[in-house]
């Protein structure tokens, strides 16, 4: 009986354990219901003839060690284990903005703003802009008056 007790309890807690490498809830689950199995053997077996407080300590106790053994598994083995292998340890500059250097730089319309469009600036790029006010036909003269996630924003001179 004592032998399956504790077979309960380590197979749980390997589940446990897995659970870490195994996303997903299911290992999790079956573990901890191995270990609540082992604690209702504990509790309700004949095959052992424990006195009330003995099967309450031996319940307890497996409790308290599995809740022990998964707090020093997670905080001392299973979390440096990951930070170890999959943390990026190299820094990702993250580039300028592409429409900062064009603030006040002028063009001509090369299509219909409406008020989304293209432009040729007088600096020699092209840009998909987005006209502030209105519409403007193609050969409009305008100029870059700031900047949004994908566009620059332009209005006409």
């Amino acid at each position: 009986m004592i032998t399956t007790l504790i077979v309960l309890v380590l197979f749980g807690l390997l589940l446990i354990m897995l659970e870490a490498f195994v996303p997903g809830g299911i290992l999790g689950t079956f573990g901890v219901i191995s270990i609540l199995s082992a604690v209702a053997v504990t509790l309700f077996s004949d095959e052992v003839d424990w006195t009330s407080g003995t099967r309450t300590t031996v319940s307890l106790g497996i409790i308290v060690a599995s809740g022990s053994a998964i707090a020093i598994w997670l905080r001392f083995f299973a979390v440096k284990l990951f930070h170890r292998a999959f943390t990026l340890k190299t820094t990702i500059a993250t580039p300028p903005s592409p429409g900062t250097p064009h603030i006040g730089v002028q063009g001509v319309a090369t299509t219909d703003l409406r008020p989304l469009g293209k432009v040729a600036l007088d600096n020699g790029t092209r840009h998909e802009v987005r006209l502030l006010n209105g519409h403007a036909p193609i050969g409009t003269r305008i100029q870059v008056i700031t900047t949004e996630p994908g566009n620059l924003v332009v209005t006409t001179v």
